[in-house]
């Protein structure tokens, strides 16, 4: 199972839905698609996206665990 830690990346900087989706300029349904961990498929220029808003490693912003 692959978890998107959006959700707790945001918490730790203090960045709300909305200021994600000013920053992406993605529309609402995809942030909350992230931040629910709702995503169904992804692309690697929204993971980059991602990583470069939350100055962080692809290793920090995606888990996999086995189950």
């Amino acid at each position: 199972m692959i978890i998107l830690k959006v959700k707790e990346l945001m918490e730790k900087q203090n960045i709300s839905r909305y200021r994600l989706q000013q920053l992406t300029k993605w529309n609402y349904k995809r942030i909350n698609a992230y931040y629910f961990n709702k995503v169904v498929s992804i692309n690697v220029k929204e993971l980059d996206t991602l990583c470069y808003i939350f100055e962080c490693d692809l290793s920090e912003l995606i888990e996999c665990k086995k189950g």
